[in-house]
């Protein structure tokens, strides 16, 4: 069992899916580059900071982070 501070190979699937997403959407021009850029460090920050939860949650739904900030 993965702890609540390291991230399971499911997370790691959410996250290359994810990371995968805010490419692709910036590519075509869903999102600016600045929410891409925004995007990304947000989660880079929470796990810096030891938020897996709220990493997770982007990894998790992160089409729908990114379509909220429209």
């Amino acid at each position: 069992m993965t702890s609540k501070t390291e991230l399971s190979n499911r997370d790691h699937e959410n996250m290359d899916a994810f990371l995968g997403h805010v490419l692709e959407a910036y590519k075509t021009d869903q999102i600016t580059k600045e929410r891409a850029v925004g995007s990304l460090a947000h989660v880079m920050t929470a796990l810096e900071k030891g938020n897996y939860d709220e990493a997770r949650s982007w990894f998790q739904q992160g089409r729908k982070h990114l379509a909220d900030a429209h």
